[in-house]
């Protein structure tokens, strides 16, 4: 009896020594007021790895299942990654590597669920034949402790070894689509941070960024502002959340979504292919910038700039980018490389691998239309307008940003009122760039030089001579000229691309980074080259 009791007291020893470990060790998601999107715990230094995409009977029902398992598990702790990646992205061990963290590879990912039995309560089951229950059962996870289930998984689930109890339930519960979300908005929303609104495809989006939804349990939704019944339930999300609030994820269609969000002063920040943000979101939010190198000596030749798009996209820059990044001609020719100021909350040891290693030819430069992407012509209220520019300058001062490509719509200039509010809440700004082609140059409240691109989204290096040669064309050697070429990441333009057709110029042409572009438009037009 007497050794019982010890054992006893041994074990209730180590219980408590080992619940003041982990305590001690998980940590808790935090969002301070003032910032955009929160900031995670930091992440295990060796993470469980698992792929997920292999075909399978069970392909989407598994996705789903381990999206919300990352989601569960990496909200106290970050410590499972997952590569999702297609042929546009960076590798399974890329990211790990460039943070210097470790790995190890479960056997079977379903062993993962047995790891970490004891931080799930059991199962949110979905009607497969009302698919956007999907997304309201990602919305109910964090609060349920509970893993998104497929009926087809269920039987597995529930036995030995997994014991996985049903807590809720939702087939037949819907008829369909707006039911769901209807639902969403009168039950649930109303307790939901409304700083925050992602937009998920369940058809499309099985994993990716619903791990972060998941870890967060903010609402998600898929919604088209096309549609009349759907558009009518959109507005009511939109228009009940709160001022400088964020929609991430994306949209059934870029311009109608992007559009709708912006007359409600909504940015949004687009990452809906993102597989790790709750792991990036807990790196370290130290960013080591690099000042700008001399600017070269103003002449009367034709600058030519060239920017690579699609940064606003957290997505592009944890996959494509980051797979660009390795070219072996990058650092050749000067280049802007866009990224999102927003970076410094949800990727921030990322944002400081690209700065860590750039080179004196790359230039990080804000991607559409500040920390996220909006139309800012459209933006109803100017009060709202404003602090969306301020937020912008706070964080890309931060991030080491000094231009902005500036988008309303794809072919659309900025409003004179829109200039001024760039000049006047975000004055360490160098320059802005527009996207009415050829457009020209115009100089927003004295101080801040905007410029019309010659090419709004080249799509090859044919593209990109040819608009090189309309925008020089007439030009007499007696002043100098500025030409601006942004081309899109998709279809194969990388580094070596802008090298080919620097290359392909003649001795009237000079090409230059971005910022030292919009140095030069500031120096031939009597401006400071390096407004505070």
């Amino acid at each position: 009896m007497i050794q019982r009791i010890k054992s006893l007291k041994t074990k209730l020893l180590c219980f408590l020594l080992f619940q003041l470990f982990v305590t001690s060790t998980i940590g808790q998601i935090k969002w301070p007021a003032r910032q955009l999107l929160p900031t995670f715990p930091a992440p295990s230094q060796v993470q469980d790895l698992i792929t997920l995409r292999q075909k399978s009977p069970y392909t989407a029902a598994e996705m789903y299942l381990f999206a919300s398992l990352k989601g569960i598990v990496n909200r106290t702790k970050p410590r499972i990654f997952s590569y999702e990646g297609d042929a546009f992205a960076e590798g399974p061990y890329t990211w790990l590597q460039s943070l210097g963290l470790k790995w190890s590879e479960p056997a079977d990912k379903w062993d993962l669920i047995i790891k970490y039995r004891t931080e799930i309560s059991g199962l949110i089951v979905y009607d497969p034949t009302q698919v956007h229950t999907v997304n309201l059962a990602t919305v109910l996870a964090k609060s349920k402790g509970a893993l998104i289930a497929s009926p087809l998984l269920l039987s597995k689930l529930t036995a030995a070894p997994y014991n996985l109890p049903v807590l809720l339930d939702l087939q037949g519960k819907f008829s369909n689509k707006l039911e769901v979300y209807q639902s969403l908005y009168d039950t649930y929303w109303p307790h939901l941070d409304h700083r925050l609104l992602i937009g998920l495809n369940p058809n499309a989006h099985k994993a990716a960024l619903r791990e972060y939804a998941v870890a967060l349990g903010a609402a998600v939704i898929w919604l088209d502002p096309k549609i009349a019944d759907e558009s009518e339930l959109l507005n009511k999300f939109l228009s009940s959340m709160s001022p400088g609030s964020s929609f991430m994820g994306w949209w059934p269609q870029e311009g109608p979504g992007v559009e709708r969000a912006s007359k409600y002063g909504i940015a949004t920040i687009a990452s809906d292919w993102c597989s790790n943000l709750t792991l990036h979101s807990g790196t370290s939010r130290v960013v080591k910038t690099k000042p700008i190198p001399p600017k070269p000596a103003l002449q009367n030749k034709i600058y030519v700039a060239f920017v690579l798009s699609d940064g606003d996209n957290l997505q592009y820059t944890e996959h494509l980018m980051r797979k660009l990044w390795d070219n072996p001609d990058r650092g050749k020719v000067p280049m802007g490389w866009t990224v999102s100021p927003a970076m410094l909350d949800a990727m921030p040891a990322a944002l400081n691998f690209y700065w860590k290693t750039s080179t004196s030819n790359d230039n990080l430069i804000s991607g559409p239309s500040g920390y996220g992407y909006t139309y800012p012509n459209t933006w109803a209220d100017e009060n709202l307008l404003k602090q969306f520019v301020s937020k912008t300058e706070e964080y890309n001062s931060r991030a080491g940003l000094r231009v902005i490509t500036v988008w309303n719509t794809i072919i659309g200039g900025i409003n004179p009122n829109v200039g001024k509010i760039f000049a006047s809440h975000a004055p360490s700004l160098l320059g802005v760039t527009a996207q009415n082609t050829g457009g020209g140059l115009t100089i927003y409240n004295n101080s801040l030089p905007g410029m019309a691109l010659a090419c709004n989204y080249c799509t090859n290096e044919k593209a990109m001579k040819d608009h090189i040669a309309k925008a020089a064309a007439g030009w007499n050697g007696t002043s100098p000229r500025f030409v601006i070429i942004q081309a899109q990441p998709w279809t194969n333009i990388s580094p070596t691309s802008f090298k080919n057709v620097a290359n392909s110029l003649n001795e009237d042409y000079i090409v230059v980074r971005p910022d030292h572009l919009f140095q030069l438009i500031r120096e031939a037009n009597g401006l400071s080259i390096n407004p505070k």
